[in-house]
């Protein structure tokens, strides 16, 4: 009786301390699974032409791109790469590496600037990572948002930088780019985009005449209102 009870007690201490620990094991290869919350970011104006929009730091449109892009190109940080057993190319595996509500615990976020992405690679702004640890303290949701622009903007100093540095800015972002497309400032990314506009829109509208792994970003196709900046950019002679 008192050797049944010393293994039951040897029993339960390890699965208590296994519990106590197993949120502090990043499996790198095994993907979270989370319920995505839909959110629908506001739109109001007092005056024709104005809009505010919520200042939720939306996973599908500003986090996800910043991880693919930076992160997750061929022979890195993909499925098909895995370098490390990292891989962080949807919200299950990046959460592999980040402790919601907790910056300091999340090794994502503190080994950026810190060797990754390495410094032979375009480096994420400091919008883009004060973004990811806004992210971070709000819940690190797997938040889906559809309006998260004002398509009244569309300089590229306004948005279009913005929107193409965190959907392209780790591949195209340093010259000479991938595939030597560069598009990291305002000169270069006008010459391209205007030299190779049915090109261009064909990749970031899915199209589906062209092969998918001409679509971009690899991330997933962009929300319709940043498509939408990004054509009035074009129709409107690519103001600065």
């Amino acid at each position: 009786m008192l050797k049944f009870l010393y293994y039951t007690i040897v029993l339960l201490s390890i699965c208590i301390l296994y519990n106590a620990c197993q949120h502090d094991i990043i499996n790198h290869l095994t993907t979270i699974s989370k319920d995505t919350v839909f959110v629908v970011t506001p739109i109001t104006g007092t005056t024709p032409g104005t809009t505010t929009v919520s200042d939720t730091i939306c996973f599908n449109t500003e986090i996800l791109p910043i991880y693919v892009s930076y992160c997750a190109s061929a022979g890195c940080h993909d499925l098909a790469s895995h370098r490390e057993g990292v891989v962080t190319t949807d919200y299950g595996y990046i959460m592999n590496g980040i402790r919601a509500k907790n910056v300091t615990g999340s090794k994502y976020y503190t080994i950026i600037g810190n060797g990754m992405p390495p410094k032979s690679s375009p480096q994420m702004t400091s919008t883009q990572v004060a973004n990811i640890k806004k992210w971070i303290e709000q819940g690190a949701l797997n938040t889906n948002c559809t309006n998260v622009c004002d398509t009244t903007k569309f300089t590229y100093a306004g948005a279009i930088q913005t929107i193409l540095s965190n959907n392209c800015g780790g591949c195209h972002g340093s010259a000479p780019g991938s595939s030597n497309v560069y598009i990291g400032d305002y000169a270069s990314a006008k010459a391209y985009v205007s030299a190779n506009k049915s090109i261009f829109l064909n990749a970031i509208n899915y199209s589906t005449t062209i092969t998918a792994s001409k679509r971009m970003p690899p991330s997933g196709k962009m929300v319709d209102c940043k498509i939408g900046q990004i054509q009035k950019w074009i129709n409107n002679g690519y103001p600065q």
